[in-house]
């Protein structure tokens, strides 16, 4: 017996050792494969999963025979025996049944390109793409089962470690995984091929801010038949009537909110931060004053185009440019206007033909193929992420889809866990000066009240970058007209503070001077809303204070306005000595 034991154990000793070598190695390959297949490089991918299945393998082999199996009842011994086969036997699970179907997709997207030989859109890929990642997604979601499911609280610390690790890794990409099986689906539909789509593509210019981002400088319908694209021509907000009420019917509050904005222009149709909204206002417009039926709507802004235009080559200009997406956003929201002053109708008609011809560049580099995936893929990911890319479709499976990759531009959405508040700037002057506006953000809270409930404090400073000595070299298209009475240089906006609903809009300020708070609602969330105006040179600080609905606490965190670039967001403590007792 003592025999039999010692041979098991020095049986157990050695096959431990190996699985461990195996799965240490694993794990470096298994990292050196991610950033493989992200960069693309397929080959390279191919030749380290080859390196890698067998170490897999094998360290699961080493970990699931008899004598592992009878040792993992034996106290304390066996609780890290049981972790170390079920990590061993995940991560085979992940490298022989997830990590091919996700190269295919990789290896077919390089090789085969976003586009066909025609120029049309490659939607076989997106379809051929579907069984795959539902094999990784199922795969990577039962790992996940397992390795959470893995009971650490008597191992060692390597293999405590190593389950924190997997799992880590595990639950960072599951959600992904699932994304992706609800998004592929409704790509080939939605490249029409099945039924032609409509979509209407709202160009916002935030050198002219509305909430959601800009004016809808430039509008054009894009035509989508198995893939293939066709543009139709390009309206801007001048080709659309003004409507005396809104076109749409207005949320409660909204009308009053806006000063009758909503839904009575297409320029002023991005007012409310909601896209929904939005999109609506210019579908219907279209519809009644076009024709076309639209089937979504697509609003980007420059600095979205900027991104994707990183992917592909530099876009060549009549007017002697070369366009990339290191000057694109420059060219769009200022240079243009300095080029082309709009004081006259031939003016403002070169101002069009620019735009059209940016246009038709950018979805020819598109359709063109010549493009940079990763750095595509990077491109629209940071558009999203940062609100600039946003999207409608009159689809409702494809509704609920765009709400959960957060495309949708919804009013912000607080939960058990953190309250978000929205802060939105919007042009007051009818100009293209927010070209030169920087704004930073802080968020501060404390539990100053008696009741509970947390104090609140959104502080804004509004920076005018422009010199007094740069303004008479700008055109009135971008300082404005005069006609209402602001001068040349200054930078005069809106601003609105939505509230969680519940929650309540208590205190505002301009550099610390107190002002009266004019209550409005849309909906159920509380607004203020402040106009004022930035001189040349000046920042400004703008402070709402708020308190939460309800007692506890909560994070903070802010929706804010897209705007040429980017709005620093920071985060500090609230000094109840500085907030109005309650």
């Amino acid at each position: 017996m003592v025999i039999l034991v010692l041979a098991a154990t020095t049986w157990l000793a050695v096959r431990a050792l190996q699985a461990k070598t195996e799965l240490e190695t694993s794990v470096s390959l298994v990292s050196q494969l991610r950033d493989q297949l992200v960069a693309q490089d397929v080959p390279g991918a191919e030749a380290t999963l080859a390196d890698l299945t067998p170490r897999v393998q094998h360290a699961r082999e080493l970990t699931s025979d008899p004598v592992w199996r009878v040792a993992e009842f034996t106290p304390v011994l066996g609780s890290n025996l049981t972790a170390v086969r079920e990590l061993a036997a995940a991560t085979d699970s992940i490298v022989v049944d997830a990590v091919p179907p996700l190269m295919e997709i990789v290896s077919d997207f390089v090789s085969d390109g976003l586009t066909t030989d025609d120029g049309a859109l490659n939607t076989a890929l997106f379809e051929a793409a579907i069984p795959r990642i539902d094999v990784a997604a199922t795969t990577i979601n039962a790992a996940v089962t397992t390795v959470d499911g893995i009971d650490t609280s008597n191992t060692i610390a390597q293999v405590t470690k190593a389950q924190a690790t997997l799992a880590d890794q595990l639950n960072a990409l599951a959600p992904a995984m699932t994304q992706a099986q609800k998004v592929l689906p409704i790509v080939a539909p939605a490249l029409g091929v099945d039924t032609p789509r409509t979509y209407l593509i709202l160009f916002q210019n935030n050198a002219e801010l509305r909430s959601l981002g800009g004016i809808p400088g430039s509008i054009v319908p894009l035509t989508l038949s198995k893939g293939s694209i066709s543009l139709g021509d390009q309206l801007g907000k001048d080709d659309f009537s003004v409507y005396d009420a809104s076109i749409v019917d207005a949320p409660d509050g909204v009308t009053e909110l806006f000063q009758n904005a909503y839904g009575t222009s297409m320029l002023n149709s991005t007012v409310r931060p909601d896209f929904a909204s939005g999109a609506n206002i210019a579908r219907t417009m279209w519809q009644e004053q076009v024709g076309t039926p639209i089937d979504g709507v697509i609003a980007i802004d420059p600095v979205a185009l900027s991104y994707i235009l990183r992917a592909g080559p530099p876009i060549q200009l009549s007017t002697g440019e070369t366009m990339t997406g290191d000057n694109a956003v420059d060219l769009l929201v200022n240079k243009v206007y300095l080029r082309f002053s709009g004081e006259t109708e031939a003016s403002r008609a070169q101002q069009g033909a620019y735009f059209a011809e940016v246009i038709n560049g950018l979805f020819g580099t598109i359709m063109g193929g010549d493009l940079d995936l990763k750095v595509l893929a990077s491109g629209v990911a940071q558009a999203a992420e940062e609100r600039r890319l946003l999207l409608w479709s009159s689809n409702e499976a494809e509704t609920g889809v765009i709400e959960s990759a957060h495309l949708g531009g919804a009013l912000p959405q607080s939960d058990a866990q953190t309250d978000r508040i929205g802060l939105y700037t919007q042009d007051a002057i009818g100009s293209k000066m927010d070209y030169y506006l920087d704004q930073t953000v802080t968020l501060s809270q404390a539990a100053c009240r008696a009741d509970g409930r947390e104090s609140y404090r959104v502080s804004v400073n509004n920076t005018n970058r422009l010199t007094k000595d740069q303004v008479d070299d700008l055109t009135f298209y971008i300082v404005g007209d005069g006609s209402e009475g602001v001068t040349a240089g200054d930078i005069r906006i809106d601003l609105f503070a939505y509230a969680p609903p519940g929650a309540e809009i208590v205190g505002l300020s301009v550099d610390g001077v107190a002002e009266s708070v004019t209550a409005f609602h849309d909906g159920d969330y509380p607004v203020s809303r402040l106009r004022t105006t930035i001189e040349p040179g000046s920042t400004q600080n703008v402070t709402f204070d708020m308190v939460a609905g309800e007692p506890g606490t909560r994070d903070l965190a802010a929706i804010l306005t897209p705007m040429v670039r980017a709005t620093t967001l920071d985060s500090t403590a609230l000094d109840c000595a500085t907030v109005a007792a309650g």
